[in-house]
């Protein structure tokens, strides 16, 4: 009895601790000021740059073995972090880059009732006493907690073990043979050993179900086995109606795959069927390359092609609204629509095919319908079931500006955060908002 008296208390007096400990760490990470607190300005130009920065590295990372180099200018640090910057919610980055070091901001604003909190990373990498052409943390701080280099390194580690088995882990650690620091640029040198790239793609793909990326967006949740029953219906569907014109919208198959998912409610859960025919919509009409995140198998995939299903007549509006209903169910929704935008404002530079709000509400709307056929279930399927109007759950399109090149676009409405882009944003909101799916009333003749 006394043994079992003190152990309690130890637990006590543990849990104690464990509680002072974390909220001295909460206090020392928060802070009253932000270390960044103007925007960069989000330009076609600067999305392009970035873009143009990353399929550089991801075509000398797929197609290189032995030395490979990279050099990233002030610019396109700048441009890479102004993108990242919009796409995560409330955080903004900065890199600076010198001949004598490498300086890295971010700040993240905390979204709490009694005021303004932010929390701040502020690190500077210098080259190293031992070996110049290689990089090593000088100062690392977050918010009031100075990082120790040996800290970082373990963050880093265990970050990729989550991914990568062991032995692979020091092998990509390996690959970064030197990083230099130039007036205004940084060199990193890679070798990238034979096999290296097979390993990889082995590892990221047994790990799909269950990885980073999707662990937080319940995709490991996903019935592939279900999925793949959905995938049969609408194959089945497009050999039954190949003269059909109703199948030349993506309506026809909506409604068909729901009316499947309410009958195979009788027996299963209305969240898993509706959740596993929204991906069997989304790989077979939008990217076939979505069926990897929930392991399906390339043989499958394979057997989905382009098509030619369309929302108003138009395919660009079809694959906005799936990869939207993707994205929903990937990341945050506020991070997919900004994936949307980022690609309208790179549709405004030169060659593009202009700034959409017709694709923005696509973007919208898709990321709308994902979240109400997964938080409605039965009443999803009740009103999607069957014969199915676009306008239903797509909104009216007619007369949205469309074709803005840059030039244009900055004319009329400045930019992204202006009254007048916010206007027609709210405009797009409210007619979502209005579509019959959300509110139960009868659908009206469709307008385009």
């Amino acid at each position: 009895m006394k043994f079992a008296v003190l152990f309690m208390r130890a637990i006590m007096w543990l849990l104690i601790f464990l509680f002072c400990s974390l909220t001295v760490v909460i206090y020392l990470l928060r802070s009253d000021q932000a270390l960044l607190t103007q925007k960069q300005k989000i330009s076609a130009e600067r999305v392009s740059q970035a873009r143009q920065s990353l399929h550089q590295i991801a075509h000398q990372l797929n197609n290189s073995t032995g030395i490979v180099e990279f050099e990233f200018s002030q610019n396109e640090l700048d441009a890479m972090m102004a993108v990242a910057s919009y796409a995560v919610p409330a955080t903004h980055m900065r890199a600076y880059v010198s001949k004598q070091s490498l300086s890295f901001i971010a700040t993240t604003k905390l979204d709490i009732p009694f005021g303004a909190q932010y929390i701040n990373l502020h690190c500077i990498l210098l080259p190293s006493f031992d070996n110049p052409t290689i990089l090593q943390p000088e100062y690392c701080e977050l918010g009031d907690i100075k990082l120790p280099n040996w800290l970082i390194v373990f963050t880093v580690e265990r970050a990729l073990n989550q991914v990568f088995d062991r032995q692979l882990t020091q092998n990509i650690l390996a690959m970064v043979k030197s990083a230099r620091l130039k007036h205004d640029s940084l060199q990193i040198t890679l070798f990238i050993k034979e096999g290296m790239k097979q390993e990889v793609l082995a590892a990221l793909h047994k790990q799909s179900p269950q990885n980073l990326i999707t662990s937080g967006a319940a995709v490991s949740q996903v019935d592939a086995e279900k999925v793949k029953i959905y995938l049969s219906e609408l194959q089945r569907l497009k050999a039954l109606n190949a003269t059909n014109s109703q199948a030349d919208s993506l309506a026809f198959y909506i409604g068909n795959v729901f009316y499947l998912a309410q009958l195979r409610s009788e027996l299963n859960d209305a969240y898993g069927e509706n959740q596993a025919a929204l991906w069997a919509l989304v790989i077979a009409y939008g990217n076939k390359r979505f069926g990897h995140f929930i392991g399906l198998p390339r043989e499958l995939l394979n057997e989905f092609s382009a098509n030619q299903l369309t929302l108003k007549s138009r395919q660009d509006l079809k694959l906005h609204f799936l990869y939207s209903a993707a994205l929903e169910r990937l990341v945050r929704t506020d991070m997919g629509l900004k994936v949307g935008e980022l690609k309208e404002i790179l549709d405004s530079d030169s060659g593009g095919t202009g700034f959409s709000f017709a694709d923005l509400a696509a973007d919208k709307a898709g990321l709308a319908f994902a979240k109400f056929v997964l938080e409605h279930p039965e009443l999803a399927q009740q009103r999607l079931s069957g014969s199915l109007q676009e306008n239903m759950f797509f909104p009216k399109i007619k007369d949205l500006p469309e074709s803005l090149a840059e030039e244009k676009f900055n004319q009329e409405f400045g930019d992204i955060h202006s009254a007048q882009y916010k206007e027609i944003e709210r405009k797009i909101d409210q007619r979502v908002a209005q579509l019959s799916l959300y509110n139960g009333t009868q659908s009206v003749p469709a307008q385009q």
